[in-house]
């Protein structure tokens, strides 16, 4: 698994795609509550889902490359180039967008996350990402039957998640689109 470098802050579970489906493969491996308390990075809120075609590898790698061009070459340079501003916008080569602000880590100081609505992005609650991977561990497919995911949804959040249930699923919105896109990827 990629190590993201020093001095970025990257959390890899709440904000890549492709980084997800791997560690959903290691999960199914592994007892639940190992994997539950590994969630947790996943939050609690609304947030950006980076789903392009970049690992996590090469997100990092433009960062650097942006630091060392910008001539951002340690945290005092890095404080002076942040300025007074509590986060700065930088594009990828994919076109995403990407926010950079001062992290609390001070060899990590450079956190980095999706920007809100940008190229190759979702906006997903922490909620509703949850679900679905816990469908994913537990090998639940989506079926052709509405009221069946509906089922399987409501199990696998109350039996695994401590969630309320939901009262239905919408085929182009929320759980159902994000199980869809994880059933549907070919990684």
């Amino acid at each position: 698994m990629y190590k993201i470098p020093v001095p970025i802050t990257f959390n890899v579970h709440k904000h890549h795609f492709r980084f997800l489906k791997q560690q959903i493969k290691k999960w199914k491996t592994e007892e639940w509550n190992v994997v539950e308390r590994e969630m947790l990075f996943l939050g609690e809120n609304l947030f950006d889902f980076y789903i392009g075609s970049l690992s996590e590898e090469n997100i990092c790698q433009e960062i650097v490359a942006f630091c060392k061009d910008t001539n951002i070459t340690g945290f005092s340079r890095f404080k002076l180039w942040m300025g007074s501003a509590k986060y700065r916008k930088i594009d990828l080569s994919d076109s995403s967008r990407w926010i950079i602000k001062q992290s609390i880590n001070p060899q990590r100081y450079i956190h980095i996350h999706r920007a809100k609505y940008s190229c190759h992005s979702i906006r997903i609650r922490a909620t509703t990402l949850k679900t679905v991977v816990a469908l994913q561990i537990q090998n639940i497919s989506i079926q052709g039957n509405m009221q069946n995911n509906l089922e399987q949804v409501n199990r696998i959040r109350k039996n695994y998640l401590q969630l309320s249930q939901v009262k239905s699923l919408s085929y182009n919105k929320g759980i159902f689109k994000i199980w869809r896109l994880f059933e549907e990827s070919s990684e």
